[in-house]
C-alpha cells in the first residue's frame, strides 16, 4: 500500500526531527509498503504543501503524527490539535485515502483525540508494527478496530532503524535542532499528574541503539538527544547501553531526561564517559513528599553529576492541592542551597482526563484551588492551581537560578549548553 506519513509539528523552539515517523517508515518499508513522508515543519503553507504531496502520491493510508496536545505550559500555551484537523480535513478533499493519527498526543485519551481530528483510526502507544497490522487489515478488505493499542505489537527489540533515508535533517540542523534517539518505551513511574505513568516499559537492545547512533553520525548528527521519559528506569539496562557506548566512542554528546532514583556513583562516571553533557531532572512536589525520594536523593544527583562535569536542569512542578506555601518554601530553599545549573519552574498543572490526578479532581471539588478550563474531555489545556504568579515569585525571591516556565522559548539542552 501507499503510505504517507505527515510531520504536522511546526514548534521550532527547538525543532525536532520527527523520530516516530522515521521508526513507523523504517517498519512499513520492511513489509513492503511504499513510504512517503510529508514534512511540514520548515513550510510557511502547510496545508498547500500536504494537498500538493498528496496530490502527487495518491496514499491509499495517510498516517499524521500528533506529538503533543499542546505545549503543557501555562503561559504562553499553544494548542496544536485544531491544526491537526485542518490537516485532515485537507487530506479529506485531497484524496481518498483512510487517514489514521498517532503519536504521543494520544495519551491524552485515545478517543476523545481521534473525534476531535476527525480520522478514521487511531494509533495509541508504539507504531512500529500497530500500523502495519492495521494495514494488513485494510489489505484484506476488513474493517480494522478503530482503536489500535501499539502495546498489543510493541516493537522489534534488536530492530535498527534506518535514520535520515525519508526526512532530511539539514534544515534542522541549520536551525539548531538535534537528531534524538530512544533506548526504551514506557514509564515504571507512577506520577499522578502525568501521561505516561504505568505505560508498560519495554526496552531496546543496547547494541540495536548504539548502531542506530553509528548512523546518526554518519549522517552529521554529533548532538543528540535522548528521548526516553526517564532514563535511569533500570539500572541494569542503563549501564549496558553506557558501557557499550562507552567503548565503541561514537563521539557524540547527548541530552538526557532522568529522575531521582535510582542512581548511583558509578552510572554518573558511565554517563560522562559516554559523552552525555547535560541532564534534566524531572522533580515534582507531590513524589517528593509522598515518598517516591527524597531531598537527600536530589542533592546526591546534583552532587555526584557535578563530579563528573555534567550539567543539571531541574524541571520543578508544584502546587497540588495538599500542599501549602511554608512546605513548598522548604523545596525552593533547598534547590537555593543545593545550586544545579538552572530551575524551571511550573506551578499551574496541566490536568489530561485520565490521569490519576485528572480522575481526582473530577470526582470532587478539590480542597483548594480551582480548574481553568472548560472542556470535559480535557483535551483543550485545562490547570489546576491555587499559587499566584506573584506567591511563586516570592517563594524564587531574586535569585536567577530560577525561572518560570513558559516565560521563554528555550529548551533545557540548549539553556546548558
Amino acid at each position: 500500500m501507499r503510505v504517507a506519513l505527515v510531520n504536522p509539528n511546526r514548534y521550532l523552539e527547538p525543532p525536532v526531527i520527527p523520530l516516530g515517523i522515521e521508526y513507523v517508515a523504517h517498519y512499513l518499508d520492511r513489509e513492503g509498503h511504499e513510504v512517503e513522508v510529508v514534512d511540514l515543519a520548515f513550510s510557511p503553507d502547510p496545508l498547500g504543501r500536504l494537498r500538493e504531496d498528496l496530490d502527487a502520491f495518491d496514499p491509499h493510508v495517510v498516517g499524521i503524527s500528533l506529538r503533543n496536545v499542546d505545549s503543557s505550559l501555562y503561559y504562553d500555551n499553544l494548542f496544536f490539535l485544531e491544526e491537526a484537523v485542518e490537516l485532515v480535513a485537507a487530506c479529506r478533499a485531497s484524496c481518498e485515502a483512510r487517514v489514521v493519527a498517532g503519536g504521543s498526543a494520544l495519551l491524552a485519551g485515545p478517543r476523545e483525540v481521534a473525534d476531535f481530528v476527525g480520522c478514521d483510526y487511531a494509533v495509541y502507544g508504539p507504531g512500529e508494527r500497530a500500523l502495519p497490522a492495521l494495514l494488513s487489515y485494510l489489505e484484506r478488505g476488513a474493517e480494522p478496530p478503530r482503536i489500535v493499542n501499539g502495546w498489543d505489537y510493541s516493537f522489534s527489540r534488536d530492530e535498527v532503524p534506518e535514520r535520515g533515508r525519508w526526512v532530511d535533517y539539514s534544515p534542522y540542523l541549520r536551525e539548531r535542532g538535534v537528531a534524538g534517539f530512544a533506548s526504551q518505551c514506557g514509564c515504571r513511574g507512577q506520577c499522578s499528574f502525568c501521561l505516561e505513568a504505568g505505560l508498560p516499559w519495554r526496552p531496546r537492545s543496547p547494541e540495536a541503539v548504539i548502531r542506530e547512533i553509528g548512523l546518526l553520525v554518519e549522517k552529521g548528527c554529533r548532538e543528540l538527544h535522548l528521548c526516553d521519559c526517564e532514563f535511569n528506569q533500570d539500572m541494569e539496562t542503563t549501564k549496558e547501553l553506557l558501557r557499550g557506548m562507552a567503548e565503541r566512542n561514537p563521539g557524540v554528546s547527548w541530552s538526557l531526561y532522568m529522575k531521582p532514583l535510582p542512581h548511583d556513583q558509578s552510572l554518573f562516571r558511565m554517563l560522562a564517559r559516554a559523552g552525555a553533557e547535560s541532564l534534566t531532572l524531572s522533580v515534582d512536589s507531590r513524589s517528593l513528599y509522598g515518598g517516591a525520594y527524597g531531598l537527600m536523593d536530589i542533592q546526591s544527583f546534583v552532587e555526584l553529576a557535578g563530579r563528573q562535569g555534567l550539567k543539571v536542569a531541574v524541571d520543578l512542578l508544584v502546587g497540588f492541592p495538599e500542599e501549602d506555601r511554608e512546605r513548598l518554601r522548604d523545596v525552593f530553599d533547598f534547590f537555593r542551597a543545593v545550586r544545579p545549573e538552572t530551575v524551571g519552574v511550573s506551578f499551574r498543572i496541566r490536568v489530561f482526563k485520565y490521569t490519576e490526578l485528572g480522575m481526582s479532581l473530577r470526582s470532587a471539588p478539590p480542597p483548594r484551588g480551582e480548574l481553568e478550563g472548560e472542556d470535559p474531555d480535557f483535551i483543550r489545556p485545562v490547570y489546576y492551581g491555587w499559587l499566584s504568579l506573584d506567591e511563586c515569585r516570592e517563594l524564587m525571591g531574586d535569585d536567577p537560578l530560577f525561572r518560570i516556565e513558559g516565560l521563554e522559548r528555550r529548551s533545557n539542552y540548549e539553556r546548558l549548553r
